[in-house]
C-alpha cells in the first residue's frame, strides 16, 4: 500500500514537526511541512499531497488566501484542504457545521494528546474516502 502524502502548513515549526512525527509513526503517511503561507502553493505543487492541513492565522499569508491560490491551480486545485485553527473550538465546530470558508476545520491543539493523532487520521480518512456518485 502506498503511503498517502500529507502537507502541513503552519507558521509554528514545532506544530509542523509534531504532526509530521505523529502521522509518520502510523506508517500510513509521508508528511511534508511548510512554515510560510506564502510558500504553501509552491510546496504543494512540488510535493503533490493527497491532503493539506492548513493553519488559518499565519503572519505572511493567511491560510484562507493560501488555500484560494491552491484551489485555482490546475494540477492541485482539487486537493482537499482541512483548516487548523486556534480561533475555533468544539462549540464553533457544531455551530458552523465544521466548515471555514467552505472547507472542514479542526481546532487546535491537535497534537496535545495521543488521541489527537487518531482524530487526525480519522479526518484524513474521511477527506480521502471516495465520494459517492450522486447520479447513482
Amino acid at each position: 500500500m502506498d503511503k498517502k502524502k500529507i502537507l502541513v502548513v503552519d507558521d509554528e515549526e514545532k506544530v509542523c514537526q509534531m504532526i509530521k512525527s505523529n502521522l509518520e509513526k502510523t506508517g500510513q503517511y509521508e508528511v511534508a511541512t511548510e512554515t510560510q503561507g506564502s510558500k504553501a502553493l509552491e510546496t504543494a505543487v512540488a510535493f503533490r499531497p493527497h491532503l493539506i492541513f492548513m493553519d488559518i492565522m499565519m503572519p505572511d499569508l493567511g491560510g484562507c488566501e493560501a488555500a484560494a491560490a491552491i484551489k485555482k491551480h490546475e494540477k492541485i486545485g482539487k486537493t482537499p484542504i482541512v483548516f487548523v485553527t486556534a480561533l475555533a473550538g468544539k462549540k464553533d465546530h457544531e455551530v458552523f457545521g465544521g466548515l471555514v470558508d467552505g472547507a472542514p476545520f479542526i481546532a487546535k491543539p491537535i497534537i496535545a494528546k495521543p488521541a489527537k493523532t487518531k482524530d487526525l487520521v480519522k479526518c484524513i480518512e474521511e477527506q480521502l474516502k471516495p465520494k459517492e456518485d450522486s447520479a447513482s
